[in-house]
């Protein structure tokens, strides 16, 4: 009778197994919606967390390449750059008669633009050595002092000359691509045009209806008691900035000295003894 008994109980949990089975509430619910306290309605659904792919890894690598200040350490041996100057000329009056006293004075600047062409080689880190060609023109106004006119006298001293500078560079500024450069050096020139125009005041003039008046003369070529060749002294100041590998761009000043004065004392023409000066804004680019 147990064995009876024993079998009867084992088909009766069986059975509640198999009619449960059926029924998804009983294997994939929660205790508390068997409980009756809830609907599976109510319990949140899982959602899917994007992960980061390795496709997004090479474009950020390259945003941050782009994003770092390159250096001078790549840049190569050999640098063209090629400059547009402004320039300011103005004549430093040296000029006395035999009793010591000054016969002119200056009273003017002339305005000019030198275009020039450089090739640079960096010897080591950022230490160049350049040599390059520019059309330079030089002048300034003077007047005489207690001569018989009130005038004054522009001057133009042109010349195809030869800079040689070494520079120094330094190190681009924290988070940027710029940098500050310091160029000393000397330009060797030969003489291609001198000229000068005057430009009388309250001129008295007879011929051919008398009149008074300013007046102004034509341009005149200086072809005697000139020197064609002109040694300058010349210091610069700027800023680099690098663009791309090979590309900068450079503003910056500069001042020239010239140390050989244009004309000479001659007997036909008693021309007046000076030295020529120059300051001017470099506007370029560096290939």
């Amino acid at each position: 009778m147990n064995r009876a008994l024993i079998l009867v109980l084992s088909l009766m949990f069986g059975t509640f197994l198999l009619a449960q089975s059926s029924n998804p509430d009983f294997i994939d619910s929660p205790s508390w919606v068997l409980a009756g306290e809830g609907e599976l309605a109510d319990f949140p659904s899982p959602v899917a967390i994007p992960t980061p792919t390795d496709h997004s890894r090479p474009a950020a690598s390259r945003a941050a390449s782009k994003a770092r200040p390159r250096t001078s350490s790549n840049e190569g041996f050999f640098h063209l750059g090629i400059y547009v100057t402004p320039t300011l000329n103005w004549l430093s009056s040296v000029d006395k008669d035999e009793a010591g006293n000054r016969r002119y004075e200056r009273t003017g600047s002339n305005f000019s633009a030198t275009p020039t062409v450089m090739l640079d080689m960096r010897l080591f880190r950022r230490f160049y050595v350049g040599v390059g060609v520019a059309y330079n023109t030089w002048g300034g106004k003077i007047s005489a002092i207690n001569g018989p006119y009130d005038y004054k006298r522009s001057f133009s001293f042109s010349y195809v000359e030869i800079p040689v500078r070494v520079k120094i560079q330094t190190r681009n500024f924290s988070d940027s691509r710029a940098s500050l450069f310091f160029s000393a050096g000397a330009n060797l020139g030969f003489g291609v045009d001198f000229s000068y125009r005057d430009k009388y005041k309250d001129l008295q003039m007879i011929a051919p209806i008398p009149a008074t008046g300013d007046f102004v003369t034509n341009k005149q070529k200086i072809k005697e008691d000139r020197k064609l060749a002109n040694l300058s002294a010349v210091g610069q100041i700027g800023v680099n900035y690098q663009i791309g590998r090979r590309l900068n761009l450079l503003v910056g000043i500069e001042y020239h000295y010239g140390f050989i004065r244009p004309l000479k004392k001659g007997e036909t023409h008693p021309w007046p003894d000076f030295n020529n000066q120059q300051i001017g804004l470099v506007l370029g680019i560096m290939f």
